[in-house]
């Protein structure tokens, strides 16, 4: 099956997304254990603690049924974790 001119490349796809979303569990749970000593607790590092998690199950979910918008939100999320735990703690200051 050709996707995006490759022969192989869905399967890439899909193994890529789910080793970037599982990649970003520990990352993150680092991250915040890391902050969480340098600044306290804030609310928003459950973002990091929860986001992470949801975008792992969504990146293994999407390979095993080759289904690439799943694999692909949960790339989406696991990227964007971490943005959206720093702009929330900013809020979180004001």
């Amino acid at each position: 099956m050709a996707f995006l001119g490759g022969s192989d490349s869905l399967e890439l796809f899909l193994s890529r997304c789910q080793a970037m979303s599982v990649a970003s569990v520990p990352a993150c749970l680092g991250v915040t254990v890391f902050l969480v000593k340098e600044e306290g607790w804030h609310y928003s590092f459950l973002v990091c603690c929860l986001l992470p998690l949801i975008a792992a199950y969504l990146g293994v979910r999407g390979k095993r049924e080759i289904r690439v918008g799943v694999a692909a939100t949960g790339l989406v999320l696991a990227v964007a974790a971490l943005p959206l735990a720093f702009a929330l703690a900013i809020l979180e200051r004001a």
